[in-house]
């Protein structure tokens, strides 16, 4: 035995994590509910197993923290979500952006690019794949206009990374190819 107590581990974890500005005990105590609405019986749902649930955490630019969600769990019993679809995935995404561009990257396990739909308009950019059981969704809002003409798309060993230039066109929709 090393002369540490559970309470001495639980303190240099906690104070670790206040550091990151995360609570810890909130956050498992989030997930343990969102785990027992899940697992009730709910007539509303009608996604059948194997859930895929998780988040990414980052430090934004302004430096705070950044948590993002992906999974095909149903959202209702910790509140509406209007980017996914029923029956498919939200493949795990990072988006970055800088003074010029939007940087877009989706973790696409499994999939082909020929069965990738990417539309992207001026507010917004819509992301489908629905190939046997590898069914993913996921649109994702703009904060800022962006040109349409500008994307570029590269798909390499299940990752699919798009840069797109900021502007404030008012074009519409353009379905984009990709690499």
């Amino acid at each position: 035995m090393n002369g540490r107590r559970d309470d001495d581990w639980d303190d240099i974890f906690n104070d670790m994590y206040d550091e990151f500005g995360l609570d810890m005990r909130k956050i498992n105590k989030e997930i343990a509910r969102f785990w027992e609405s899940i697992m009730k019986d709910d007539s509303n749902s009608k996604i059948m197993g194997p859930y895929v649930y998780g988040f990414s955490y980052k430090v934004g630019p302004d430096g705070k923290p950044v948590f993002q969600e992906f999974g095909n769990v149903p959202r209702n019993s910790i509140g509406q979500r209007n980017d996914t679809q029923e029956g498919y995935r939200e493949p795990l995404t990072d988006l970055n952006e800088d003074k010029e561009n939007v940087y877009i990257t989706y973790e696409l396990p499994g999939v082909d690019k020929k069965d990738i739909d990417l539309i992207v308009n001026e507010n917004n950019i819509e992301l489908k794949v629905d190939k046997g059981s590898r069914k993913y969704y996921k649109n994702i809002e703009f904060n800022t206009g962006v040109d349409i003409d500008s994307v570029i798309a590269k798909f390499t060993n299940g990752v699919l990374d798009i840069t797109i230039k900021k502007l404030n066109s008012k074009s519409g929709g353009k379905a984009v190819r990709i690499d």
